[in-house]
């Protein structure tokens, strides 16, 4: 390939995924307060500024780690077969995904099943046809869908590398319109414009996707509906794209004085669509959104490779215990938010106090569990190499000392030439 590289390690990217992964401790935790969500707790404690925390941090999250799933899962086929890349996202991705499910996201249903029920005992509620219904309705994910989401994703990426071979045409080709398209970027309106470009994109993805048959029924039970798969490929496709072209990558690293500006509007403002505003106005509403959420990932890109590209103690601690935080932290927010309900304390507080208990406990246990024991680590995080993680630095040795100059040590995902 003609940019191919020794192996290169995206500190700001991983780090990027990493700090977003805990950011959704404080998303979930607001679910507890917010009007729009009365269902998380019995919590009667609410206030307006909880949904809008939810819905501008919905904006950014989910979209910015289909994009960094796109583009690890370039780098990883540049240094396995189709065969072993599956077999790795099997073991990173779905082992932890099914231990989650039937551990943590099963004792949070049946909390929640108990709390509406009045308590009325755990095999009486497997009997029920509720919990059959949350298998069927893939309920079962909860927070992980975006993982399930990124299953097929995974697939048709071995897929293409495996059949089409890597001297074809169609990958010059290919890599050459991205380049291009790289080259226009570098002028601030080109790349207001592209952001344009990517709204519209989507806006015509959701509008075309919208009028497959059956678009939004489960595709088999358990699963999800075709609909809600295609809603966020574009984010994993610019991904890979931005894998595939350094001078695409650059592009979207380069600093743009406007983009804080543009993201404080979007994520402020936070434009959804609503089925009661009409055609013309829902398809406008629509498109705002999809540029809003265009704009936030896009800022996130730069302000991480501006702020957080270099290799330090916390960013390997991060990039480590990122996907714990994300498998457990569900669960204690709905466990510690049951038991806010006890008390009458400033609503903030107890939001401040619900995120950092969550937060602390995954800690905790990813400290002493996850990091010590082969088993767990392989469970939850997908991984063989509790031997070295021992040996690694943990949480307090990770803060408490100077961060490490840039070593090129492996942090993540990353490294090695684009392939796909």
């Amino acid at each position: 390939m003609p940019h191919a590289k020794p192996a290169q390690h995206y500190h700001d990217i991983d780090g990027m995924r990493s700090v977003l992964m805990f950011l959704s401790v404080a998303l979930h935790a607001a679910t507890v307060y917010a009007p729009a969500r009365p269902w998380i707790t019995s919590n009667a404690q609410r206030h307006d500024f909880f949904d809008w925390v939810i819905f501008g941090l919905h904006l950014v999250i989910t979209p910015t780690f289909f994009f960094v799933g796109g583009f690890f899962t370039v780098l990883m086929l540049a240094r396995r077969t189709p065969g072993g890349f599956l077999r790795n996202r099997f073991m990173r991705t779905v082992i932890p995904l099914i231990a989650i499910a039937l551990s943590f996201n099963m004792l949070e249903h049946y909390l929640r099943w108990n709390d509406k029920t009045g308590g009325t005992g755990l095999m009486r509620w497997i009997d029920s046809g509720g919990f059959a219904q949350i298998w069927a309705s893939g309920e079962w994910s909860l927070h992980l869908w975006f993982l399930v989401s990124l299953v097929p994703m995974f697939i048709l990426s071995a897929i293409v590398q495996a059949g089409i071979p890597k001297d074809a045409a169609i990958r010059a080709a290919a890599l050459r319109m991205v380049d291009r398209a790289a080259g226009w970027l570098k002028a601030s309106w080109a790349f207001a414009l592209f952001v344009i470009v990517l709204g519209a994109a989507n806006t015509a993805n959701f509008a075309v996707g919208s009028e497959v048959p059956g678009a939004y029924d489960l595709l088999f039970p358990g699963f999800q509906s075709w609909y809600k798969l295609i809603s966020e490929f574009p984010f994993f496709v610019l991904g890979v794209a931005a894998a595939l072209s350094p001078s695409l990558l650059e592009r979207l690293r380069t600093w743009r004085a406007w983009m804080p500006l543009a993201a404080a509007l979007a994520f402020g403002l936070q434009p959804y669509s609503d089925p009661d505003q009409g055609f013309a106005l829902g398809m406008a509403m629509l498109f705002l959104n999809q540029l809003a959420i265009w704009t936030l990932v896009l800022f996130l890109i730069q302000f991480f490779y501006r702020y957080f590209s270099r290799d330090s103690l916390r960013t390997r601690w991060l990039a480590d215990s990122a996907l714990s935080m994300y498998l457990f932290h569900h669960c204690l927010v709905y466990i510690y938010g049951r038991s806010f309900t006890q008390v009458d304390w400033p609503v903030a507080l107890e939001w401040a106090l619900l995120t950092v208990a969550a937060a602390a406990t995954v800690i905790l246990f990813h400290e002493t569990m996850i990091r010590r024991f082969a088993l767990l680590r392989l469970l939850f995080n997908g991984k063989t190499d509790v031997a070295a993680i021992r040996k690694a630095p943990g949480f307090w040795q990770s803060f408490g000392l100077p961060g490490l100059k840039r070593t090129g040590g492996d942090v993540s995902e990353a490294g090695g030439k684009p392939a796909l």
